[in-house]
This record gives structure tokens, sequence and C-alpha cells, in this order.
């Protein structure tokens, strides 16, 4: 309680009621928790983001593996030692299988190498000279020395027990894996049973059209049935096709071969060829060397096949080819030499080859020193294990050119054969005492920082580029999740939509702050504001279905219209000046108003009348066909471009030179005299703007620049013309930019009007103008607040996702061509989470991408944030 004395002399007790007291508490205790948790908030959403994404970067892990004792490395009916061809598992990891080299194949329970089945699927008295088999499905060539060749198939199948379940399974639990039937079963999540089996499987044996022993052969499944590609002792190299054929009664199926013969040159005094494979399209066959020299024949037209190419796998004389293998999709070629090097090497465009592609070298692995002694591919990414000379094993990603992990055998034998998981979470390895597995956690191997934001190298490309194709048509497809097209595409976005917006929507704030009478300010800020209640899906549907037509029907006309709408609003203004100035007071409202829209529209009608002449003057008569680079010259683009630069160098030399000597004659000239010298100095500024235009557009057409410029090999292009698309940045720019407008104008205008009227009322008695004052005082007192409208209006645009999604094209580019499409970050988290698989590569890239557009908010906040801070200081220095 306090006693203070009245003027009056009487005493009065002051005493703060009880209920402001709670009052005030519950408002500070309201403020603090809403300020906190906003921080919280943004603190936890910001947490798990990262949460999400860190996996991404945390690489692979072999985890500690164990021996099979198992029966691969000694065969017990014969007490010697026996090779493995090759080997295989399960997508599961439950059911594995080896092929010896005495004929066998041999089934084994994963978790221990336990043998369940064992099958002769060779004759060894009558064993093939060479066996190859195919990535996926198992399929399988042999090839004998009396020129016969035999197809097979092994693999495991996987089936479920669906006609009731046996009596000894009935008490199987959940993930308990059993021995039935020649295989293993195991009772799913789901309460199934589920069987794993080897098949295994020859067919009776293929008569070739002629002699020689078989030296190498591959074989790949096409569409168009299987392919055989044969070299023989002889030095002949056949491509053939298996023909099959099912009686009509019998159901037997009969197997022939259709062989042409391949224009292959042995080499005179040399080794002989070593490996031989045929791409999965059954398009190209390679023959490649010891020393590294590879052929690539053409067999695209089977009846005309040809020398492609010859390439050198192996650079070095002292290094020598040890193995070659396909990556999965059967394009790229992984070589490894003596050295240790892993290089992958696939076909790129080239018009100056035979057949317009080219092998290029487009990945290259180091290696530690010992021989690359066999590869493991995986079946599903490009994800591979590498065998050593010294033990060791390596897990690579070729694409992102990264080690992933590495073990290596306890024996420190060679690695003579490998197989991966399906999956890619299991690794087998043989040597020549045993086997050993290995479980891996790799779950992100194409991701890195590399990957997502440089050039990467991606299979086909003619050179390292940025890109982003998150799905395929095929099951080799490789995931492309380059963020960099849409962190441009983004940026795109925001410059469109806010050049379009800020000098709109800060002129309107200004005329409605300084020239708007009072009693019509609060109605056209109202209306102006309620433009911010249309709902974004509103304006993209409208975008994409109403205006992107129309504008795709009147290109040239929205091309003028950019010169002629300001150029109308422009004359009218000086036009307005020669009105006596009691008429011009006295229709300074509505009457303005009215005045300045008919002004648009005219601008507008100039355009559209104006259009065909002008595309028929500048641009051949076919605008669309000139953005397309096929016709005319690059004048009128570079017209165009120039135009608010002539516009800006002659109002520089009007108001520094023209201004100054005007003010001195123009003493004692009457308003009307003024205002018509006034006129003239502006039709002449228009003029010599066109003129200085015109001068520039004509030397930047001389010296041989196109604004039309066609993108790098990397995909990017800063041209700001190019092929037309309906759905395209100037559309975007044009929507977005309407749905930033009342943000930034009503920041705007608040901020105009909280300048001092007192500020106003000096420039004013000081003789200075309405429009000067505007100009010269209120708007740099209001710039802090001017720019923090800006800054809130661009978080507005780099964070719109209904315009872009539904207006943009959603093609992610990487053109600053102003009739092309894009791809934003906040699109593409739109479009593609709810497909995307949780906790997935493709997820957590989706939820990076969340990460980086709140980075760049961030960053460009903070610094808004600085630079308006400085102009809060300057302007209260006024």
């Amino acid at each position: 309680m306090t006693e203070r004395t009245a003027i009056s002399g009487w005493k009065r007790n002051l005493k703060t009621a009880r209920s402001v007291k709670v009052a005030e508490k519950v408002s500070r205790a309201c403020i603090t928790i809403g300020g906190v948790g906003t921080i919280l908030a943004v603190a936890t959403i910001c947490f798990f983001l990262v949460w999400v994404v860190v996996p991404l970067f945390g690489g692979a892990e072999i985890e500690d593996g164990r021996d099979w004792t198992t029966a691969a490395g000694t065969s017990p009916a014969e007490g010697r030692d026996t090779g493995v061809l090759d080997l295989g598992v399960d997508e599961q990891q439950v059911l594995g299988w080896a092929l010896l080299d005495d004929g066998r194949v041999v089934s084994y329970r994963v978790s221990d190498g336990l043998p369940l089945r064992e099958q002769a699927l060779f004759d060894p008295a009558d064993m093939p000279g060479v066996v190859d088999i195919t990535l996926t499905g198992g399929h399988l060539a042999a090839g004998y020395a009396d020129g016969r060749i035999q197809l097979g198939r092994v693999a495991i199948e996987v089936d479920f027990l669906t006609d009731g379940e046996p009596v000894e399974l009935v008490d199987l639990e959940v993930g308990e894996i059993v021995a039935w039937d020649g295989g293993l079963v195991t009772r799913t999540p789901e309460l199934q049973l589920r069987r794993h089996r080897l098949l295994a499987e020859v067919e009776p044996p293929l008569e070739a059209g002629r002699s020689g022993g078989i030296a190498l052969i591959d074989r790949v499944e096409t569409a168009q049935g299987t392919t055989l590609v044969v070299l023989r002792d002889d030095d002949s190299l056949a491509y053939s096709k298996v023909r099959r054929r099912k009686h009509l009664f019998t159901g037997e199926i009969t197997s022939t071969l259709k062989e042409s013969e391949l224009p292959f040159e042995a080499r005179s005094n040399g080794p002989a060829p070593e490996h031989l494979l045929v791409s999965d399209l059954g398009d190209s066959v390679y023959v490649a060397w010891p020393d590294g020299l590879l052929h690539r024949y053409n067999v695209f037209d089977v009846k005309a096949p040809f020398l492609a190419e010859t390439a050198n796998l192996s650079p070095g004389a002292e290094h020598r080819l040890s193995v070659l293998a396909f990556l999965v999709g059967g394009m790229t070629l992984v070589a490894g030499d003596t050295a240790g090097t892993l290089r992958a090497w696939f076909p790129v465009e080239d018009a100056g080859s035979r057949d317009g592609r080219s092998l290029a070298v487009a990945h290259e692995l180091p290696g530690g020193g010992a021989a690359v002694r066999s590869l493991a591919m995986s079946t599903r990414t490009r994800v591979f294990a590498a065998g050593f000379d010294d033990g060791r094993i390596g897990l690579y990603h070729m694409t992102s050119e990264r080690l992933l992990a590495e073990t290596s055998l306890p024996t420190g034998l060679p690695v003579d054969t490998l197989a991966l998981a399906p999956r890619g979470d299991g690794l087998l390895a043989f040597d020549a005492e045993g086997a050993r597995l290995w479980e891996v956690d790799n779950d992100h191997p194409e991701s890195s920082m590399a990957t997502l934001f440089t050039p990467v190298w991606y299979e086909g490309e003619p050179a390292p580029g940025h890109t982003w194709q998150s799905s395929g048509g095929e099951d080799a497809f490789e995931p492309k999740l380059g963020l960099y097209p849409l962190v441009f595409g983004t940026l795109k976005a925001t410059f469109y939509a806010m050049l379009f917006s800020v000098p709109l929507a800060i002129l309107a704030a200004l005329y409605t702050s300084e020239f708007l009478p009072r009693n019509a300010r609060a109605r056209t800020k109202q209306i102006i504001e309620m433009m911010a209640s249309l709902p974004s899906v509103v304006l993209g549907f409208l975008a994409a279905l109403w205006l992107a037509p129309i504008i795709e029907r009147a290109v040239p006309a929205a091309l003028v219209a950019v010169v002629t709408v300001p150029l109308a609003w422009l004359t009218g203004a000086y036009l307005w000046q020669l009105l006596p100035q009691r008429v011009g007071l006295r229709r300074s409202g509505f009457p303005r108003l009215v005045s300045i829209g008919a002004c648009v529209l005219l601008g507008l009608f100039a355009a559209h009348a104006a259009g065909p002449s002008i595309e028929s003057l500048l641009f051949g008569g076919n605008v669309k066909s000139w953005l397309d680079g096929q016709q005319g010259p690059a004048f009128g683009g570079w017209l165009i471009m120039t135009l608010p630069v002539a516009a800006l160098l002659t109002v520089i030399a009007s108001v520094r030179w023209v201004s100054p000597w005007l003010r001195n004659i123009g003493i004692g000239w009457t308003r009307g005299r003024m205002a018509a010298v006034d006129m003239v100095r502006y039709a002449a500024v228009l003029g010599a703007t066109l003129a200085v235009a015109a001068l520039m557009a004509v030397a930047l057409d001389g010296m041989g620049f196109d604004p039309r410029a066609a993108a790098d090999h990397d995909g990017t292009s800063f041209a700001p013309f190019g092929t037309y698309v309906q759905r395209n940045a100037l559309i975007v720019g044009f929507v977005m930019g309407f749905a930033v407008i009342p943000i930034i104008y009503t920041l705007a205008e608040d901020a105009l009007s909280a300048v001092p009227d007192h500020l106003r009322a000096a420039s004013l008695g000081a003789g200075a103008t309405q429009w000067q004052t505007a100009v010269r005082v209120i708007m740099p007192t209001a710039t802090s607040g001017l720019f923090s409208a800006c800054m809130i209006g661009l978080g507005r645009a780099v964070g719109e996702t209904m315009i872009v999604l539904m207006a943009a094209g959603n093609t992610p580019v990487m053109e600053a061509n102003l009739f092309n499409g894009f791809r934003t970050l906040s699109a593409t988290i739109a479009v593609e989470l709810p497909e995307a698989v949780k906790d997935g590569t493709l997820y957590r890239v989706l939820f990076l991408s969340a990460l980086t557009l709140f980075a760049m908010t961030f960053l460009i906040n903070s610094l808004a944030e600085l630079v308006r801070l400085r102009f809060r200081k300057k302007a209260l220095e006024l």
C-alpha cells in the first residue's frame, strides 16, 4: 500500500487490485510458456529431422563372421580337395548352396553350414570345361570340350505350405528353422510355414552346328529368350539364340541353337582371352584378354555384327586383368587387376564411334596392393564385394566410389569365391580351407554427402551431373537422389516470385500510405489482405488449368506486356501532370485510381495487339521455335533482356545531367510549361532507351552470345530463355507472387504508416513534393520494416508447396529458363513421401530435403535479421 497526497490536500491510499496482479502473473506465465514452447517445438522438429537423417551417413558394418563346418572343402565321397565354382544364398539367409568343381551341388543351412542335400548336377567323368551362372535367376550354361552346350538352373525355390501343416511341423515356433523334405521350413511372424528348397536341374545337351571345344561361354535371359555367346578353341566367336518348342501332344520341350558368327580375330602371338560377357539386353558382346585388352562387338543386328570398339581395361603393362563381371543391369563392367584396383566401365554416347557409343571409365577404386581374386554382385543395387589374394574382402558401392566396409578371412588365403545375399545383408566367402559367413548392416550404401550434393556419374550418362530420379521401370534401376536440382528449383521459384511480387507490393504499399485518401486506405488494405485468404491449392489449380493454357496461346503478348504495361502506367503519369493543377488536385482520389487501372488495361491491350507484329519482327514469326533455338538470331532475346539495363542507364544520365540543366533554365516557368517539357524529356528517354538496348543487343548477338544457350554437361543452364513448356517459371512466378503480395504489402504499409508525421511535414515544408517526400524521406526511414516484409514474403515463397506442385511441371532440371519447369524441395516431399518405404533411403533423403529447407530458411532469416538491424540503426539516426 502506498500513501500519496493529492493537489486538493486529501490523502489517499493507492493499492493494486488483486485481480490485476493475478492477470499480470497469468499473462506473464502464458507469454513465457508460449515463447519457451515455440523454441522447444522448433528445436524438437530440428532434432527429429536430424535423428531421421543421420543413419544415411552411417556407412556399412560387417559383423564378426562364423565358419561353416561343411563338406564344401572336402568331398566325403572321394576324400579329395574340391573347389567351389559358385555360391548362393536365398533372400532370407535360410538356405545356401555351393556348386563344386566335381559336378555336385550341395545345399546348406546358412545358420550353421549344416549340409542338407547333395545332388550330382554333372557326370564327374564328363565334366564341362566352363560353367556360367547368371547373376539373377540362377540360369546356367555349361560348355564341353567336344562342343556340346548344356543349359540348366541352380536356384533356391521359396514357397508356402498351403495344403495343411504336416504333423511334424505343427509345433514349430515363429522363427524356428527345421530340415524337412530335403529343404528347410520356418514359421513366419504371420504364422505361415515357408519352405526353402534347392532347385538344381540341367537340360539335355545342345548340339552345336560346328565342332570345337568351348573355351568361354556366357548366358543372358532377354525378353526374346535365352542368348548365348560362345568362344571355341578354334578362335571362333558365336552369338546364339536358343529356340524352344513344345510338342503339342507329349508336352516335351525341344531346344535348338541358331548361331551367328562374330568377326572375331585372335591375337597371333599373345595370350588367349579369359573373359567373355554379353550385356543384359543382348546387344553387346565383350571379349577381354589378361593384359586388359577388350573388344566390344555390336550385335544389335545379328545379321551384321561388327567390332565397335577396342579398349584397355588395365592401364600399365605391369598390371594384368584378373576379374571382369557385370553389375546388376548388365551395362557396367567391373574390372579388377593384379594391383587391386577396381574400375567401372560403361558405354556412353559418342558421335565419333562406329555405333555412337564408347566405353568410359567412370569410377575407380584404389586397391590395397593384392590382386583382385573374386567378385560378388548385388542383385538389387550397385553394391559389390571384392575378394583379394591376401584374404581381404571389401564391400563397395561403385557409383559413390566408396569402400563401405572391409573384413578378411582368418586364414589369410586368397578369396576364391564370394556371394552376396539378395538383400545385401549377408556375405559368404570360400577359400581353400572352407567357407565363412558374415552378417552385413548396409541399409543406405548409395547415400553420402558427395552423391547428394555434388555431380555424380550415373550409368549411361555422358558425364557427371546432378540428377534426381527416385524410381524407375525396371528392377535394375539405380535411384538418383541428388538434392542440388531440388535446391535449384526452390531458389528459382523463389526468385521469380519475389521478382514479380516485391516491386508491386512495395509500390502498392507506398501509394496506399502516402497518396491514397485516408478514407480509402482501410478499405483498400482490407481488400488486398483478403487475397491472403485464398488457399494455395486453389491458386495452383487456377495456374495449371486456366492461366497456363492462356499464356501458352499468347506467349508473344505476354513478353510484350512486360514492356507495355509499365510503359502505359508511366505515360499516364506524365499525362496526368499536364492537367491543370486545380483539376489534378480535385481528381486525386478515386478518379486517379481509376486512371491507373485504365492505363494497365491499355498496356495489356497494346501487348495483345502488338504481340503478333513483335513476334514476326524479332522472333521470325514463331516465338516457340525461336525459344527452342530452331530459328532466328539472338537479337530479339537480347533486346528484351537489355531494355531494363538500358532504361536504368538513360534514367541515370537524365537525372545526372538533364535535370540540373532544366532546373536552371526553368526558373519562372509555369507548371504547364514544365509538365510539357517533362513529357518531351520522357519521350526522349524512351527513344534513348530503345536505341541503347538495340545497340547492346546487336553487340551481344555479333559476339556470338545467345540467351538460349544449351545446358552444360552436368545439366545446368543459366540461360534465361529456352524450350517452352506449358507449366513453367513464368506461371509460377506470377501466381506465387500473387500469393506473396498480401503479406509483403500489409507489413510494408504498416512500416510506412508508422513513420512520424513530423518528418513528412518537415519535408513538405522545405518545398519537397509529395513524391520526393515519399521516396527520399519516408522509404529510407521505413527501410528496416520494408526489408522485414520482403524477408517474410521470401519465407512464404521458399516453403510454398501446392502452387509449385501443380503449376511447375515437377521436372527436376537445373535451367534458369523462364519458360521451363522445375521441382522444389517442398513439392518433392509432398509427392514422394507417401510412397517412400519407411526408414528406407528415399524416406530419409526426403527428411534430409526437409532439413535442407529448414537450414535454408534459418540462414536466410538470420542474415536478413542482421541487415534489418543495420537499417534500423541508420533509421534511428535520422
